[in-house]
């Protein structure tokens, strides 16, 4: 065994999760790392990644240590698990959870509030909508905050308040204790959510943390909730082919 498959052994046998991508989970250097990273942050406080841009011949060797020709790869207990395509499979199946075994930390369900008008509104949306439909709650990295209609999927969190059903996947879970889903009338009807745990957005504002959405209607009744944001003039972009 060569010395770069000896450093590649020693580092999948010592560490319990580790991902091998290109940059860091801050600062990945390709969508495939982005995605991986993502899905893997639902379910993981904090796990051990190798950028192996950093070392081209570990960067070389990982694709002959797995028999595996991309990049990222995700090892557990020692394993080869997959790359970008099968984790994203796992996590829609369920399937990776499982695989995480004890190192998943799942969070309790998020204390949230949710208002008789937003309660209502809901309601007359699922009058139309599919039997298993539940109202899905997306809270990104940024605290903007989305609301789409649809079934739930393995290892959401879900939430039962004021007669309606709230799912989370884990990481938007995380972000949504103390959250506050009203609906209003003016300026414009939309939802408003309030969510403390959400940055300052500036120094200079007096409400950081409420954010206005607005309910788009389908034919189902209800589409999205996003939050709305001022118009910003298209930029520019340099391309190198």
């Amino acid at each position: 065994m060569s010395d770069t498959q000896q450093k590649i052994a020693s580092l999948v046998q010592s560490n319990k999760v580790l991902l091998f991508m290109k940059g860091s989970p801050q600062a990945p250097q390709c969508g495939f790392s982005a995605t991986v990273v993502g899905i893997l942050g639902q379910y993981l406080p904090e796990y051990e990644t190798f950028d192996v841009l950093s070392d081209p011949e570990v960067r070389n060797g990982i694709k002959e240590y797995a028999d595996w020709p991309t990049i990222p790869q995700l090892y557990v207990n020692g394993e080869f698990v997959g790359g970008c395509d099968i984790i994203r499979e796992m996590d829609q199946s369920g399937e990776l959870v499982e695989a995480l075994g004890d190192a998943v930390d799942l969070p309790d369900p998020p204390k949230i509030s949710v208002t008789d008008a937003a309660a209502a509104t809901i309601k007359a949306a699922l009058e139309d909508a599919d039997e298993n439909d539940v109202v899905r709650v997306a809270i990104n990295e940024t605290f903007n905050h989305d609301l789409e209609l649809g079934p739930e999927r393995p290892g959401d969190i879900v939430v039962n308040t004021n007669g309606v059903t709230l799912a989370f996947d884990l990481a938007s879970a995380r972000r949504a204790t103390g959250l506050t889903v009203d609906y209003v009338q003016t300026p414009q009807p939309g939802f408003k959510m309030n969510n403390p745990q959400a940055p300052p957005r500036s120094s200079q504002s007096r409400q950081p943390r409420s954010r206005r959405c607005s309910m788009q209607t389908t034919s189902s009744g209800f589409s999205t909730c996003a939050a709305q944001r001022k118009p910003r003039p298209p930029r520019s972009r340099a391309h190198n082919f």
